[in-house]
């Protein structure tokens, strides 16, 4: 029940700023969005460290899957935020969740415990996950994608899944070893570095890249920022504290947490039986929180 807890904070946080993440998408780098969380993230966290005189300790392979894992993070929030630019994010973002099955798998053949009572509940979010990104009725909103266009925002999320099922697997392991803040801390300095990296590749090869325009998108750029690395933070909270497998159903929640998000602030419509899927993936959460 903790884990699940912890994934479902998690899950509002990470919602919250997936569904910004579809206004700031349109007028900024990708690539910069991600410097930026990455960066502001690293920043405070060096505070931090550096106030309490207590900065992660060495350990190879912890560091090492820290490293893979903040590689993983730039993959996976590149190709999120081109679902999410694309849209719809109703398609987008569960088609990025689907990454619950793919991590329950890879924890549960690693040996870590789990019950058949949550992988019903990970087989009926993943359904919900699936028919969340079929096209809709001629009377729809969705009527405004083509077959191909949801196909397409949908690869681009599944994309994203693939590559965070393996980042957060690498970054559980570092939190079992090093405790949640410094594995978090670890995966933003990677994530940022090579980020960073690639930004300059980039300027030199296509030049400077779109940066956000006026005080309200910097707004909603710094508040995605803070509200990523605290869902992170929350899902590696519960992960060492509750269960991998428990974090990881809750955690699944946000695909319908960044659509009501992109409903309620910027007013993509959602369409009745999209709803009705969004009920399965929380009825799913209620499962896991029964077990």
């Amino acid at each position: 029940m903790i884990g699940l807890f912890w994934g479902l904070l998690g899950a509002l946080f990470i919602g919250i700023s997936d569904g910004l993440a579809r206004k700031t998408t349109q007028s900024t780098s990708i690539l910069v969005l991600i410097l930026i969380v990455m960066g502001l993230s690293s920043l405070v966290l060096s505070v931090s460290f550096a106030i309490t005189d207590s900065w992660p300790q060495w350990h190879a392979y912890a560091w090492f899957a820290s490293a893979l894992s903040g590689f993983l993070n730039l993959v996976a929030l590149a190709f999120l935020y081109k679902a999410l630019h694309r849209g719809p994010v109703a398609v987008a973002s569960p088609s990025a969740s689907s990454f619950t099955v793919m991590l329950v798998v890879i924890n549960a053949f690693m040996g870590h415990p789990f019950s058949w009572g949550q992988i019903l509940a990970v087989a009926l979010v993943f359904l919900g996950v699936v028919m969340l990104t079929q096209p809709g009725k001629a009377s729809d909103q969705s009527n405004t994608y083509t077959g191909e266009w949801l196909r397409t925002t949908a690869y681009f999320g599944l994309g994203a899944a693939v590559a965070i099922s393996v980042r957060f697997y690498l970054a559980q392991e570092a939190g079992d070893i090093l405790g949640s803040m410094p594995a978090l801390y670890l995966n933003r300095v990677f994530a940022f570095l090579f980020t960073l990296i690639t930004l300059i590749y980039i300027m030199f090869t296509k030049g400077a890249p779109k940066l956000p325009q006026g005080g309200a998108m910097w707004l909603l750029v710094l508040i995605q920022a803070i509200l990523e690395s605290l869902a992170l933070w929350a899902f590696l909270t519960g992960s060492t504290e509750g269960g991998r497998i428990a974090a990881t159903i809750g955690f699944a929640a946000f695909a319908a947490i960044t659509t009501i998000t992109a409903w309620l602030l910027f007013g993509e419509k959602v369409p009745t039986k999209r709803w009705l899927w969004i009920g399965a993936i929380a009825l799913g959460i209620a499962i896991a929180s029964a077990l």
